[in-house]
């Protein structure tokens, strides 16, 4: 089950950050401003919740470069987001507040967060010409 933390701050993001295999045992705990990594036979250390944050958006835009984005032809701000690897399609739609999508990663951030972009989102920012929310969120013309 996902959860507010756990989308952010998890043992499988630390072992992407660290460039460690399945194997090794890996535990974490969160505390203020950091979060605190115990890796098997190292000694513990810390990872700022900054490098999570960014490694969560890197990892959405990184997915996002295999998406193909083909624009609705009837509703000029919806697109569809096809994954060829998964056979997927998602509808994203942009708004003045957002770019919302149907998929469950954008449902989860927005229920935590308030807000989000997930891979579909980020495909169709590439699309328009945007490289991030923030980018586009202060450029929107509705």
């Amino acid at each position: 089950m996902v959860t507010a933390t756990s989308i952010l701050y998890s043992v499988s993001a630390v072992r992407r950050l660290l460039g460690l295999g399945d194997r090794i045992m890996v535990k974490i705990r969160e505390f203020g401003w950091v979060v605190w990594v115990w890796i098997q036979g190292k000694r513990p250390t810390f990872i700022s919740k900054k490098a999570f944050k960014q490694h969560f958006v890197d990892r959405r835009k990184a997915e996002a470069k295999g998406l193909v984005v083909t624009q609705n032809i009837f509703e000029s701000c919806s697109y569809a987001v096809r994954n060829e690897v998964r056979n997927s399609v998602y509808k994203v739609n942009l708004r003045d507040d957002a770019i919302a999508c149907e998929c469950d990663d954008y449902k989860n951030q927005v229920a935590f967060f308030g807000r989000g972009c997930c891979k579909h989102g980020y495909a169709v920012l590439n699309q328009i010409g945007f490289n991030s929310l923030k980018d586009y969120l202060n450029n929107v013309c509705f």
